[in-house]
Parts: structure tokens; C-alpha cells; sequence
């Protein structure tokens, strides 16, 4: 014979359950602020840190594309066996390039070079001729600082034409950081 509980038996233990921490359903007020407070924290936290990292990537990047530039003009000085000397137009929208100094940076030749994103700024060179000497594949040593908010990349050409890329006080992306 089924066990039959009266109705009044049932209400008062469900009763007695209802307030138990074990039926609760859903989430109270305070809690759902909490977790959105928490949301809200990492969501800005997570957009500054991706922010951060476009701007780094970008900053290596157009070092990359400079130091191919330069690449490119040093093979040329020692296929041809001629000086290569190099020009600054420093500014918000900068070049450097070889040859005759255009008047400005936006009509330029391949012998120039202008950055793809506007954030890297020419922040410094050497101020006296740097470039490449012909068949001995030698150089007049100098450097080339570029640099955003993300950081700073030196961009280093050595007196036997060695060409390197390093990173001013904080590491970036894959590149070393600048020896003192």
C-alpha cells in the first residue's frame, strides 16, 4: 500500500526547507552586483592589456619594415659599389630614405621610407651621415630610435654594417633589450 502524506504534513516541511541554503534558487541582489563589478574590472583590465599589446606589435613592426628598408639599401650600395647615404624628415608623419631629399614624405619613391602606422614616431638618430660604403660592405655607424607608447625600439647600424634591433628599458614583444 502506497504511503499517502496528509496535505497539511507536506505544506510545513516544504515550508521548513524553503529558507534552507540547499533550495535556494537564483542569486540575490548583492551577489549579481558583485559579479558585474567583477566583469566590469576584468573587461577593462583585459581591453588596456590587448590595447597595450596592438600598440607594441605595431612599434615592432614598423622597426621590422625599416630594418628590411635598410637591408634593401645596403645590398644595393654593395651590388652597385656606391655610397648610400641616408636623409631625416623628422615629424608627425617622418621618412628617411637615400638619394635626393624629397620635399615631403608623402610623395616619395622607393627610395624612401615612411611608417604604415601613424602612433611610431622618429623619436631620435645620430645626427651626423650614417649609411653604407659599396663592396667592403662597411658603414658609418649610427642609430635610429623609434617609439609609441608601448615602448621604444633602437635600430643600431654597426661601423662593419651589422644592422640590429633592440628594445630601450622594457622588453617588446621578441626583441632584446638594448645593452647598457
Amino acid at each position: 500500500m502506497p504511503f499517502i502524506v496528509p496535505l497539511a504534513d507536506y505544506t510545513r516541511r516544504m515550508n521548513r526547507y524553503k529558507n534552507s541554503p540547499e533550495h535556494q534558487q537564483g542569486l540575490t541582489l548583492i551577489e549579481l552586483l558583485i559579479v558585474m563589478v567583477l566583469a566590469g574590472m576584468l573587461t577593462s583590465w583585459g581591453v588596456s592589456q590587448w590595447y597595450h599589446y596592438q600598440q607594441a606589435l605595431r612599434l615592432e613592426q614598423t622597426a621590422q619594415q625599416l630594418l628590411a628598408f635598410l637591408t634593401r639599401l645596403q645590398a644595393d650600395a654593395n651590388w652597385h659599389n656606391r655610397n648610400v647615404l641616408l636623409w631625416f624628415r623628422p615629424g608627425k608623419i617622418w621618412c628617411i630614405g637615400s638619394g635626393p631629399q624629397a620635399a615631403s614624405c608623402t610623395a616619395l619613391t622607393d627610395r624612401a621610407f615612411t611608417p604604415e602606422h601613424l602612433d611610431v614616431e622618429l623619436q631620435g638618430y645620430t645626427q651626423k651621415d650614417m649609411g653604407f660604403y659599396g663592396v667592403r660592405n662597411n658603414a658609418q655607424a649610427g642609430h635610429i630610435l623609434l617609439g609609441n607608447p608601448a615602448g621604444r625600439i633602437r635600430l643600431v647600424l654597426s661601423a662593419k654594417g651589422r644592422l640590429r634591433l633592440c628594445s630601450e628599458e622594457t622588453a617588446i614583444r621578441s626583441l632584446p633589450l638594448c645593452a647598457p
